[in-house]
């Protein structure tokens, strides 16, 4: 028997998981900023808010018109990016669930006409080139299996001068 595709699992778990998910880590599906010592005591909710803030920071980005999420979730940075910059940001993920979810929080709050939620693979996205003048990615990339790919693709839809911010949660092994 063939081993299914690793979009497919990785399709299937995420639309298994991610109701579940939502009601314990709401509408940012990652991790938050405790504070560079990370000794910070925020809520779970203003730490993730804390660390898209300080992401945007250490990037340098002061402004942008046209936004790529990439692994987007259920759109919480999204919602976050179109009102923060009054931008165009389009969320890709490879769940459905996560997609409607997408959908009903941008309509909730009053985005729906400035972001935009698909379905797409981040190795084979369907925009043409120099379409973005900022990526953004938050806890995605470990899931893609070309890494290369995923920054060549980065490469060819930034505009000149665009900007590719992405943190993704990895582990290094520990001294004895």
């Amino acid at each position: 028997m063939a081993k299914e595709p690793l979009n497919e699992r990785i399709r299937k778990f995420y639309d298994r998981s991610t109701p579940l998910w939502e009601r314990v880590w709401g509408e940012h599906l990652h991790h938050g900023f405790y504070g560079f010592d990370g000794q910070g005591k925020p809520s779970h909710s203003q730490a993730q808010v804390d660390l898209i803030y300080e992401l945007l920071k250490w990037g340098g980005v002061e402004e942008a018109k046209n936004i790529l999420d990439v692994g987007c979730g259920v759109g919480g940075s999204a919602c976050y990016l179109a009102e923060h910059f009054r931008a165009r940001v389009t969320g890709i993920t490879l769940s459905p669930v996560q997609i409607e979810s997408a959908r009903q929080r941008a309509a909730e709050r009053q985005l729906s006409n400035s972001t935009e939620f698909m379905l797409a693979d981040a190795l084979q996205p369907p925009f043409k080139d120099h379409s973005f003048d900022l990526i953004w990615s938050l806890e995605a990339c470990e899931h893609f299996p070309d890494k290369a790919k995923f920054f060549r693709e980065c490469y060819r839809m930034l505009r000149p001068g665009g900007i590719l911010l992405m943190a993704t949660w990895c582990h290094r092994p520990e001294p004895p």
